[in-house]
């Protein structure tokens, strides 16, 4: 594991990047752009804030209540599900959205780009202690850019001597002002699995507004998606590539039964996942690789 002194020596950058000891002594990356701040754990390659040069409010929703650590996952931002989405798909009891936000990645790479933006690589490779998780050779890699917009891009290549299948998912939680106010444009009429009503298959009509709890997995969805929120006056683009699948996710008052959030939580988010699940999974042959790839930026509604 890397040590913050490591990373600090070999990474750091005069006023646009350093690191920071957080809790449970998760390392944190800490960036400062002329056009975005944003904070990064290599506790699962995560994403925990990005705010632009002249947002009034952060991109991105992070619980005051999450836990760190001791490969727990932590309850905001990017979360990275992988190597599956949702619950164990071999009944075996495994964690729910697999290992890969649960543990620390490594730093490889730091860029400065042309415009003055910042661009990490981190990656995970096999652990023993994962044997029980998952048995094949395979190499993860997150790139993140912090520009005008947030830009992340998870690419796995099978390093296997067999195919292997998975399904994945940027778990993005969106700051919103009010959920109440807040609309999913982009998806009506495509169809969707309604996980509040065991799976039933139903057709969306109109644009996505929150009333109750909500968990749809939209298959074959487009690859942009705009998140209208009027509390706060602003349109949250979202844009994917390598993703054939989309899922909204607002827990309401089941928030309740999640112990690293406050009962009144769910008001203030809402999951927009770029992922590929359920029928749109990916198969990759020995040697075969697939990048999933989302960039957020905000604009003024109106």
């Amino acid at each position: 594991m890397q040590t913050i002194e490591q990373l600090k020596q070999q990474f750091a950058i005069a006023d646009r990047l350093d690191f920071s000891m957080g809790p449970s002594e998760c390392v944190m990356i800490n960036i400062n752009t002329p056009h975005a701040k944003a904070r990064i754990t290599t506790q699962g390659a995560q994403v925990l804030s990005y705010r632009s040069a002249h947002a009034l409010h952060d991109l991105l929703f992070l619980s005051r209540m999450s836990r760190y650590g001791d490969r727990r996952a932590i309850r905001g931002g990017v979360p990275v599900c992988w190597p599956w989405f949702g619950v164990d798909p071999s009944g075996k009891g495994r964690p729910a959205h697999g290992f890969a936000r649960n543990r620390v990645w490594d730093l490889i790479d730091v860029q400065q780009t042309e415009n003055d933006g910042i661009k990490l690589t981190l990656s995970l490779s096999p652990d023993p202690k994962d044997e029980p998780l998952w048995h094949c050779a395979y190499s993860l890699k997150m790139v993140i850019e912090i520009n005008e917009q947030l830009t992340l891009s998870l690419t796995t290549e099978n390093l296997d001597q067999e195919s292997f299948v998975i399904s994945q998912a940027l778990h993005t939680y969106f700051a919103v002002g009010n959920i109440e106010k807040t609309q999913v444009r982009g998806l009506s009429n495509h169809h969707y699995l309604d996980k509040v009503e065991n799976f039933r298959e139903k057709l969306q009509a109109g644009e996505i507004v929150f009333n109750g709890e909500t968990d749809r997995v939209y298959l074959n969805s487009p690859d942009k998606l705009f998140i209208e929120d009027s509390d706060w006056a602003r349109r949250i683009v979202v844009e994917s590539s390598g993703s054939n699948t989309t899922i909204v996710w607002n827990p309401w008052d089941r928030v309740a039964t999640l112990k690293d959030m406050t009962d009144d939580s769910y008001q203030y988010f809402v999951c927009v996942e770029t992922a590929n699940a359920a029928n749109n999974s990916i198969s990759l042959a020995p040697g075969e690789s697939h990048t999933i790839s989302a960039g957020y930026r905000i604009m003024p509604l109106g």
